[in-house]
């Protein structure tokens, strides 16, 4: 196969995981899920002082349906709206899931505004619906709803631990494109512009997930050898342009604590030895969850996600687990 077919394919494919978030959960709900109660929290919603909060951004593999116009996060309730595991795209607990109730030394309140679907500025790589919510969208519904710390969420810099896990989409929608690396520049303009947003707004903690290896997805396998391994040098750039911009937005902003998570590794550890995991194989999917590695085509399911929820709570331990 010619690379112009082979890029043809690689088209064909973008098609067909925008259609697996159609078919499947990357696509957010339009309406409530679970909760009918009032966006006004009542006197038993506001926290104690020695609650911890998680206020996380991303795509599907972060989505927990969250609405902040909804029930708040309690104590007994950690990620407010749907409770407990949330609207995932696992088939049961993700990782912000994880860490919010299993992985958690103290009560940790979770405000996740990850919508799946998302990339970091939706102008420069155009999701699968024009409703979704970009990072940069996402920050925008932080700024307008719990950056004044309000009563029901009084977190302060150094209660408060921001997680971003963002650009599986940029890359998985953009991969092939002969102006890849300028186009990842331009995101990371946008990604560390909302970091900026949120330091300004008092976050001091912060915790970014790499893009994992998405090209061992069964979805891109298919695809074939020169796919995953060109979609691998992409992902590669990707997560080094976010460690190259850490640093410089570290060393301008005092005070920053901030720690890449390479999800690389806790997906190798899965996909390499996927018996010890409850799945006959690497490639296997299964929409309970629990019976393969994956959801679906493109999505990991619980195990993978708690191993990543274990990595993030292995790399603040001591702190916030």
């Amino acid at each position: 196969m010619g690379r112009q077919q082979l890029i043809g394919a690689a088209l064909a494919f973008l098609a067909a995981v925008q259609g697996v978030s159609a078919r499947n959960i990357c696509k957010p709900r339009t309406t409530p899920t679970t909760s009918t109660a009032s966006a006004t929290p009542t006197s038993s919603t506001i926290p104690a002082p020695r609650e911890k909060y998680l206020i996380t951004f991303g795509d599907s593999y972060s989505q927990t349906g969250f609405d902040v116009s909804s029930t708040k996060p309690s104590a007994g309730n950690p990620l407010g709206n749907p409770p407990l595991p949330g609207w995932t795209a696992s088939g049961g607990l993700n990782w912000v899931g994880f860490l919010a109730s299993q992985f958690n030394t103290s009560n940790l309140l979770t405000y996740n505004f990850a919508y799946g679907g998302a990339t970091t500025n939706a102008s420069l790589v155009t999701p699968y619906a024009p409703s979704v919510l970009s990072l940069i969208d996402q920050v925008a519904q932080f700024s307008g709803s719990i950056a004044s710390k309000p009563a029901y969420a009084p977190w302060t810099a150094e209660n408060a631990l921001f997680g971003v896990w963002i650009g599986v989409n940029d890359v998985g929608n953009s991969w092939w494109k002969e102006e890849y690396d300028a186009l990842v520049e331009s995101i990371m303009d946008s990604y560390f512009g909302r970091l900026q947003v949120l330091y300004d707004a008092g976050a001091r903690n912060f915790v970014l997930l790499s893009v994992p290896p998405i090209q061992r997805t069964p979805a891109q396998i298919a695809q074939g050898e020169w796919a995953t391994q060109t979609e691998a040098v992409s992902i590669d750039k990707y997560n080094a342009a976010i460690a190259t911009r850490l640093a410089a937005f570290t060393a301008k902003n005092a005070g920053v604590v901030a720690k890449i998570v390479d999800t690389a590794a806790p997906f190798n550890t899965a996909l390499d030895n996927p018996t010890a995991y409850g799945s006959p194989d690497a490639t296997c999917y299964n929409g309970d969850g629990k019976s393969c590695l994956w959801f679906n085509d493109y999505h990991p399911g619980i195990e993978i996600n708690r191993l990543v929820a274990r990595a993030v709570a292995d790399a603040w331990k001591g702190t916030f687990f």
